[in-house]
């Protein structure tokens, strides 16, 4: 019996602690860090906003951008990969999730 317990126990746990990963162009990032890096460009695009995404290059010398994408930044490819790990996360229609106090009928 205890060792049926145990055994569900550790069950549980390994399920809880899935970690999601979003990928492109053959990288693959977990959630959290995709979260971090969306964050970075808002921000970056709200200095300037012309700009849709912010730029990598000021992305990549930014301390707070997650470790993992560290070796992405040397790729010539990074800007597109970085546009769209955030468009994989973002939702077209935020009313979709009811993550705007306006949208009506949530």
């Amino acid at each position: 019996m205890r060792a049926l317990v145990i055994l569900l126990t550790i069950s549980v746990l390994q399920i809880s602690q899935c970690v999601v990963r979003v990928s492109d162009s053959g990288y693959s990032f977990s959630l959290e860090a995709v979260k971090t890096l969306k964050k970075l460009m808002e921000f970056d695009t709200s200095t300037n906003p012309s700009q849709t995404y912010g730029n990598a290059e000021s992305l990549c010398a930014d301390p707070d951008l997650p470790r993992e994408f560290r070796e992405l930044c040397g790729k010539h490819n990074v800007n597109q990969v970085f546009q769209n790990l955030v468009r994989i996360i973002s939702p077209i229609d935020p009313c979709e999730i009811c993550a705007n106090v306006a949208c009506t009928g949530c």
